[in-house]
């Protein structure tokens, strides 16, 4: 069966993308700001309703004549959309040019004058070659990893067949000794700020960084954090620029691309200047005792096989004793910022609770507040936040089955899953405007509604997905090699998942018959047939095949939905009450929860309201807080080392949710 599907495999065209990049690309993705100076009165909502402070009105014109317009900073905006929302004269929109890639801090500030510059895409002339070493090297970058944050989303995909980074003479290294390219993906940390410096002293010359997104320029959304190492160059350089949060995949081949012509020009990497002044950057000392025949391995943070997540395993030969979780390295105290945030402005935030499955944090924290606003959306909009929630579990299984392949070294299966999920995020862009983070709702609503061929393209990706899906089967789920790698490992019977609050295709892949989408209905699950899947194995196998099961069902929820959904308004902008809903409004005093089924399992927000436009507190339960820090240390007792990657990812660990 194997062999038949990968002789298949090698009879069809691969889906890879393009560069130079065709464009326009989906016309509705949120991308770089367009300002028309004729229509913009200087009002400043947008400048009032950012959450990142991205915008700044500055004056131009004449004495008498001056006039306010805004400035986009790149290297602090979301592309949230907020500020087109809230703009009365439709003076600022967002177009959907994501390419925004930039060898300096200063040329990502954008004012009036260029903002009113439609964006346009050129393509860099290539310089002349300097040298055959100059050119050997720009054609050989060795690749070495650090995802910090949401952004390793985005680079990801460059492994899988859409994208194929090694046509590009990029090749992924797991040793920063081997490699010249060390690429940042998001967030910094402390944390990780001790282990980016000590990765980067380590690689050879010449080297180059390149940092993905908004955080490692200034904070990014997380500026008031106190745990966030808002500027990165203070402590180490760097030589490529890409803005966005996440940025989508394709600015990274144009980032590719200016490296390889500035070092094939003779471009050598900046100076090596590492800044370890600061006294937290200092490594503390972990002092364990350990009997004789015992001996202590790290497994992460930048393990390639464990993600942003770090854990302590004491050995006995090859044989784990203890496991001991290290998490911290995505700390951004979710909790505490929404504080300072409106209930508007946290739609955007709470999505990044976990990149990994945005719209289940969007809908849960939506839901709870329209319960605090007292207000009922039209049936219309459950069902499209019912589309949306079902492509969003597709695409978190489809990574999960890619990482699942890497970890028991099925590298065939991280490129085909990793390109059939850039399908589905293309109908989650289509749908919403965005990728990864959609910021889709609103309290009252949805901001658009469903495209006028959604149906059509949906059914297309359908019929390509029941089709891979067999070829998953041929190739992994009935491949002995696959089985003899998963079966019986990890094992997590149902009592122990019941007592330790495991939830999701964890808990269902041993017996648990535990889905919140029918134990308590929310959107409009209760209206449409779909199976619980479960399954008896209680390993690392069963909780595979759970999702692999689970993408089976959503996309026949999603194609019910399409079928049954009805007419009605996109917004409701009076709640019960007499409460008008808009951005800056209060909401009533009260608190609520309001819980979903998440594609890693249950999960809640509580929120409290003081009748302020604020909250006053918000509590996040997330699903894999005691799957990842409570269950697994003792799953992984007894097992043997070689196979701790393979259990880890079996339990589908988002760090940025459990760190929060």
């Amino acid at each position: 069966m194997s062999f038949y599907a990968e002789f298949r495999m090698l009879s069809e065209k691969a889906m890879t993308f393009n560069f130079p990049p065709e464009m326009p690309l989906t016309e509705v993705f949120r991308g770089r700001h367009v300002l028309d100076m004729e229509k913009c009165v200087g009002c400043g909502l947008c400048e009032k309703i950012c959450p990142n402070l991205a915008i700044t009105m500055v004056e131009r014109g004449e004495a008498d004549e001056k006039r306010s317009y805004p400035q986009v900073d790149y290297g602090k905006c979301c592309f949230c959309g907020l500020c087109e929302d809230i703009c009365p004269r439709e003076a600022l929109k967002l177009s959907h040019f994501p390419f925004i890639v930039v060898l300096g801090r200063d040329a990502l500030v954008y004012p009036p004058e260029k903002l009113a510059e439609p964006p346009k895409l050129e393509h860099p002339v290539p310089p002349k070659i300097k040298g055959i070493t100059n050119w050997a090297i720009s054609r050989s970058f060795w690749v070495n990893f650090f995802f910090t944050g949401c952004c390793f989303i985005e680079a990801a995909p460059w492994v899988g067949s859409g994208f194929d980074m090694e046509r590009f003479g990029m090749l992924a290294k797991g040793s920063p000794r081997h490699s010249d390219v060390l690429l940042i993906g998001g967030y910094v940390t402390v944390k990780t700020l001790r282990r980016i410096l000590r990765i980067y002293e380590q690689m050879p010359c010449p080297k180059y960084v390149i940092t993905l997104g908004c955080c490692p320029v200034n904070g990014g959304t997380y500026w008031d954090s106190y745990n966030t190492i808002n500027n990165l160059e203070k402590y180490m350089p760097v030589d490529i620029m890409i803005a966005g949060c996440p940025p989508r995949p394709e600015p990274i081949g144009l980032a590719v691309v200016l490296a390889m012509n500035a070092v094939q020009s003779g471009y050598m990497g900046k100076e090596e200047k590492v800044n370890k002044e600061e006294g937290f950057l200092e490594v503390p000392s972990v002092e364990e005792s350990r009997e004789e025949g015992e001996y202590s391995i790290p497994f992460g943070p930048q393990h390639p096989a464990s993600g942003n997540f770090d854990v302590y395993f004491k050995l006995e030969g090859e044989h784990v004793k203890s496991a001991r979780p290290n998490p911290g390295y995505l700390h951004r105290g979710f909790e505490k910022l929404m504080e300072y945030r409106t209930w508007w402005q946290n739609i955007m935030l709470v999505q990044r609770v976990c990149v990994l499955d945005g719209a289940s944090y969007e809908l849960s924290y939506i839901g709870a507040v329209e319960k605090l606003a007292g207000v009922e959306v039209s049936r219309r909009v459950k069902y499209l936040r019912t589309i949306q929630a079902e492509l969003c579990r597709i695409q978190s299984h489809l990574l999960n089955l890619g990482l699942i392949g890497g970890a028991t070294g099925f590298d065939t299966m991280v490129r085909i899953a990793w390109g059939d999920r850039e399908r589905i995020l293309l109908l989650l862009e289509k749908l919403t405007g965005g990728r990864i983070y959609h910021i889709y709702n609103i309290p009252g609503g949805v901001r658009r509604d469903l495209p006028s061929n959604f149906k059509d393209d949906f059914k297309k990706e359908m019929k390509y997905m029941l089709k891979q899906l067999d070829l998953y089967d041929n190739l992994c789920f009935n491949n002995p090699v696959f089985n003899g790698r998963t079966k019986e490992l990890g094992v997590l019977p149902g009592d122990m998942a019941v007592r330790l609050d495991v939830t999701g295709p964890n808990a269902r892949a041993s017996g648990v018959r535990f889905d919140v989408r029918k134990a308590s209905p929310y959107e409009t699950y209760d209206e449409l047939e779909f199976n619980v899947v479960t399954s008896e194995g209680s390993d690392a196998y069963s909780r595979v095949l759970c999702r692999r099961k689970e993408i089976e069902e959503s996309l026949y929820i999603v194609e019910n939905a399409l079928e049954k959904i009805p007419g009605g308004k996109l917004f409701e902008r009076n709640a019960k009450g007499g409460l008008r809903l808009s951005p800056f409004s209060p909401l009533p005093k009260g608190e609520t929860i309001h819980c979903v089924e998440s594609a890693r399992g249950e999960l809640c927000f509580h929120l409290v309201s003081n009748g302020k436009n604020t909250p006053y507190r918000a509590k996040i339960r997330g699903p894999t807080f005691d799957s990842i820090l409570v269950a697994m240390p003792k799953v992984l007792e007894d097992e043997h080392v070689a196979e701790i990657p393979v259990i880890y990812w079996s339990l589908d660990n988002c760090p940025a949710d459990h760190d929060r």
